[in-house]
């Protein structure tokens, strides 16, 4: 039998998650997720230029712009649109900082006076603003809602497709893939949006998945002969080793498919990596779980059962023996 599918194996896992749970619930609560671009405060400078100028005179610009911006604010980032209704073009820099009114006249007075041929400084115009992003908190609650309703429907459906126990067991895997991946994000320091809560069902449904290829196994192997005579541990330990190879093919091709979009993310925005990141660390907690996690629960489970059933049988053979050494002497008696 395997050391990890023992009792005192599933001790040791409990306590593991359970100590990392705790310390990201407290690195989440009293420093919070480190949110990424879309959940920080930002302050931003507008230069639109009325006038067409062509690419290679809008590169000249754009770089003269923020050359004079950063002798004050450093820029974090720059994009560029166009308006369709004058059909001229907005360029907006994110600054560390506040800007103010007296900021964007010296801008516009230091463009109007730029000797790049094509740029007409009397029509450009500059602008500051100041925006606020919802905080992950914002979708706490929501999240919150929408995953114990999932988590009940995903115990019912188990339990009554499978067996009692085993709905109990995918239910505690679900609800650990789910908080240890959140606890993980959250003592990594990776930057976070609101997709984490995407990332959270994601760590949910792959877990429900993996779980139910295991239990799926597993169902039909202890209704076979050659089950039937062994322990509980030893059924449940023989039955994961028959669904492992296909629990990890399909935990290779989601890190697979996470991983490519991590790649995508890197050259298109951070933002997406890290997100790709987090759902990576989900598809590490379901293959874990259900390999190890659940299969050491339902083995402590389906032992209890099978004693109670086994004691439950030895209780009615007793008293099918009773009742038929009783009834001879009834009959006697009834002849007398």
């Amino acid at each position: 039998m395997n050391k990890l599918l023992s009792k005192k194996g599933l001790i040791v896992c409990l306590t593991v998650a359970i100590l990392i749970i705790v310390a990201g619930a407290f690195v989440a609560g009293f420093v919070g997720y480190n949110a990424d671009s879309t959940g920080r405060n930002y302050s931003s400078v507008e230069v639109t230029d009325a006038g067409y100028s062509v690419s290679d005179v809008q590169d000249r610009f754009v770089e003269f712009c923020k050359a004079e911006i950063e002798k004050t604010y450093a820029v974090s980032d720059v994009k560029v649109t166009q308006t369709y209704t004058t059909g001229g073009m907005v360029f907006t820099y994110y600054v560390d900082g506040t800007p103010d009114r007296a900021f964007c006249d010296q801008l516009e007075t230091s463009i109007a006076g730029c000797t790049i041929e094509g740029v007409n400084g009397s029509l450009v115009s500059v602008t500051f603003h100041e925006g606020k992003n919802l905080g992950y908190y914002n979708y706490m609650w929501r999240t919150a809602v929408g995953a114990a309703v999932a988590f009940v429907l995903l115990f019912a459906y188990v339990a009554i497709r499978f067996r009692l126990g085993m709905g109990v067991t995918v239910l505690i895997a679900g609800v650990h893939d789910a908080a240890v991946v959140l606890a993980v994000v959250a003592l990594v320091r990776l930057p976070v949006s609101p997709a984490l809560a995407g990332v959270g069902a994601f760590a949910l449904l792959l877990s429900a998945l993996l779980n139910l290829l295991v239990f799926g196994r597993m169902r039909s192997d202890l209704r076979t002969d050659e089950f039937k005579g062994k322990s509980a541990a030893e059924a449940v330990s023989e039955s994961v080793r028959n669904a492992r190879p296909t629990v990890l093919l399909v935990s290779v091709i989601a890190a697979a498919f996470v991983a490519v979009f991590a790649v995508v993310g890197a050259f298109i925005g951070f933002d997406m990596t890290s997100v790709m990141v987090s759902a990576l660390f989900a598809v590490l907690a379901a293959t874990y779980s259900s390999l190890v996690l659940s299969p050491a629960l339902y083995a402590l489970i389906k032992e209890k059962w099978d004693a109670k059933r086994a004691q439950k049988a030895k209780y009615n053979f007793a008293s099918e023996k009773k009742k038929k050494e009783d009834a001879p002497a009834e009959v006697a008696g009834e002849i007398r």
